[in-house]
């Protein structure tokens, strides 16, 4: 709806109304009286750092003239990008989105503005008001002409960036990305390719990790054996080195979590030692050693995995020395010891305290879901991690005979899996517990029946209708 006044009468009723002259008004507000008698008469345009001074000194709230500004910036004499560019930003800062949407629905009446309406999309990024920046981006996606344009595919990139960590949102915006990932600079398409893998890797989906895997390790070997890394130009996110080891990093690890741990095996050799490469700085020189860090742990990991229980105190040595890779060690433990049928008890009772926080942290997690009535699209990362943790320690639990525990164990994985709105780990608890449904307790199945109805609630929101996945 177009308002019937203007910012001019405005502030010229507000000079009347309170009885104040305009060399007051300037003093006040600190906008030269010039530059104010011109705004008034209509001969000059405000600057939206002068409309911001204007309005604290008229004792009004930040943006309370933005919506009539942008019906001015939307008229035939609208003005020029050192104005408009300027508002733009500053409706980002203060996210009335609503105006920049106003503002760019007249600019898109003519497509040489697309340029510029993606240099302000790379500002608002850089700035960190990233949902008024995907506006930008999918205004850019919408009027560019040419599919071969960089900035396409950079703004596919972006937005891709932007919500690669929403499991609602990101895996839309992976497939969106995925035709462009070639088009954009070398450097960038690194990161992109990672961030493919990375989507593909918590949706189990090891076939496309290879892929993806086998893709980053050619361009990141293309780009060095080519010494592209020796020209200015190139300014990786990451060194390069650290894609060259990630893509083996994370081809490895498809092979291990397929159970082929021969082959996982071969593939960690391949990142474990890349001191060889040429062009290190500090920065590469760390990624090495936490490589290297990473391949020790692995060949560790697939060994135990592979029942090889001779390892296992090696490897308790290495998760007490390394407390972040903990839950994960704890999951290649009780997995090995439910598979090869042993058990470590001594194991799960040194890292009891460990296990419990976890327990805590889910338990946290899922009474704010319950208080909130609402699903979080952006989880805590290791919350996945606990309750895959929690799913194999029930069994440990019903392999012992101690239904009752193994039970609460499966409540407790039940409940971050909703959270985290993960449909594989919370389908696998659901069928444990209804095989083991004899042993619960009156308070436990009631406890599952809240559980249930709370997946329906959700289901009938339309919520988890396609159960996304958390990333770790």
């Amino acid at each position: 709806m177009i308002s019937t006044t203007t910012i001019r009468a405005e502030l010229e009723d507000y000079i009347k109304n309170n009885g104040t002259t305009l060399q007051r008004f300037a003093e006040s507000s600190g906008v030269n009286v010039g530059t104010l008698s011109g705004i008034i008469n209509g001969n000059r345009l405000i600057a939206i750092s002068q409309l911001d001074r204007v309005t604290k000194a008229m004792g009004l709230p930040e943006g309370h003239f933005y919506n009539l500004y942008a019906e001015e910036c939307s008229t035939p004499n609208a003005p020029h990008w050192r104005r408009i560019r300027p508002f733009l930003l500053r409706c980002a800062e203060l996210q009335q989105h609503d105006c920049i949407k106003q503002v760019l629905c007249r600019l898109l009446e003519d497509l040489k503005q697309v340029a510029s309406i993606f240099e302000t999309a790379e500002m608002m990024y850089e700035q960190g008001w990233k949902e008024a920046a995907v506006i930008l981006y999918e205004s850019v996606i919408e009027s560019e002409r040419f599919s071969h344009s960089e900035r396409l595919a950079m703004s596919y990139y972006r937005i891709f960036q932007i919500y690669q960590k929403d499991r609602f949102i990101g895996f839309t915006a992976a497939l969106q990305f995925l035709p462009y990932r070639y088009r954009l600079p070398e450097y960038l398409a690194l990161d992109g390719l990672l961030m493919l893998i990375e989507v593909y890797a918590v949706r189990f989906n090891w076939v496309e990790v290879e892929n993806y895997a086998d893709e980053l390790a050619q361009l990141s070997w293309t780009l060095y054996e080519n010494k592209i890394w020796k020209q200015p130009e190139f300014q990786s996110i990451r060194p390069l080195v650290f894609y060259y080891g990630k893509a083996y990093l994370y081809k490895s690890g498809a092979y291990e979590l397929r159970g082929m741990y021969e082959e996982s095996r071969k593939w960690i050799a391949k990142y474990a030692d890349l001191s060889w490469f040429e062009g290190l700085d500090d920065e590469g020189r760390a990624e090495i050693k936490m490589l290297k860090i990473f391949a020790e742990a692995n060949y560790m990991c697939v060994d135990v995995k592979a029942g090889n229980r001779s390892r296992i105190p090696e490897y308790v040595a290495f998760l007490n020395s390394h407390p972040d890779e903990i839950v994960e060690g704890l999951i290649t433990l009780v997995e090995s010891a439910n598979r090869h049928e042993f058990y470590i008890d001594d194991v799960l009772l040194r890292f009891s305290t460990q296990i419990e926080q976890y327990r805590q942290v889910g338990r946290d997690s899922w009474m704010a879901s319950r208080e909130a009535d609402t699903v979080n699209s952006k989880e805590p990362p290791y919350v996945f991690r606990y309750s895959l943790f929690f799913q194999n320690y029930a069994v440990y639990h019903f392999r012992r005979n101690a239904d009752t525990e193994g039970i609460n164990n499966l409540l407790d994985s039940m409940k971050m899996s909703i959270k985290l709105s993960n449909k594989s780990i919370l389908a696998n608890t659901m069928v444990l517990f209804e095989l083991h449904r004899q042993s619960a307790s009156k308070q436990q199945y009631q406890e599952y029946n809240k559980v249930c109805r709370k997946v329906w609630e959700h289901e009938e929101e339309n919520v988890l209708g396609g159960f996304g996945y958390a990333y770790v």
